[in-house]
């Protein structure tokens, strides 16, 4: 009989659990949440084969995609981003954008073989916050996971699993995206999810 209530009381945790947080997939076989797209002499930015595909042709510069995420950033959440490089290496960075209110204003986590960098850019001007080490080696069409969670007002950021970072910000806007720097092109695979729905 114990055995019973344990496994019912196992069911309903886990019943009320995923009826607290709202779980949405953005697979790139549509462009269900509207990322922009386009194409450019030096740069492009498209859905293709299942990947969004973002090339950049220019040293020196960065391209970028962004969208408005179905989130409340009120409250706690997490999004994973599932990305396939075709080249890993020291020369250059790709990563994620958050917080973006307009081109001038958002902030990105950004890495390459071996280190990751955040940075701020307001009315315009970047400068970097934080930067430091983590695992991630160089190498060709490497699966590389980055997920940024948000609990209370702390921001953890996360590559292949392993956390590089943690600090305190409050979000403003719910737009999202992702950017590659220099001559080089990134595909995500896709865009995970997660809203707590209750706090």
């Amino acid at each position: 009989m114990k055995k019973i209530l344990l496994a019912v009381f196992v069911l309903i945790s886990a019943f009320v659990n995923a009826q607290d947080k709202r779980v949405v997939t953005e697979t790139f076989d549509s462009n269900k949440f509207q990322w922009d797209e386009f194409y450019e002499k030096d740069c492009s930015g498209s859905i293709q084969d299942g990947y969004f595909v973002l090339q950049n042709k220019k040293n020196e510069h960065l391209v970028r995609s962004v969208t408005e995420l179905p989130i409340n950033v009120d409250n706690n959440f997490k999004i994973t981003f599932k990305f396939l490089i075709p080249k890993v290496n020291d020369e250059y960075y790709f990563g994620i954008i958050f917080n973006y209110e307009d081109e001038n204003n958002y902030n990105n986590f950004l890495v390459s073989e071996k280190k990751y960098k955040i940075l701020n850019k307001i009315n315009g001007i970047s400068s970097i916050s934080r930067q430091g080490g983590i695992i991630l080696k160089s190498g060709k069409n490497k699966e590389v996971i980055i997920e940024l969670e948000k609990k209370g007002e702390n921001l953890s950021f996360h590559v292949d699993n392993m956390e590089a970072i943690r600090i305190t910000k409050k979000l403003k806007f719910n737009t999202f995206g992702f950017q590659v720097e220099d001559a080089n092109t990134i595909k995500v695979d896709e865009v995970v999810i997660e809203q707590q729905i209750k706090e």
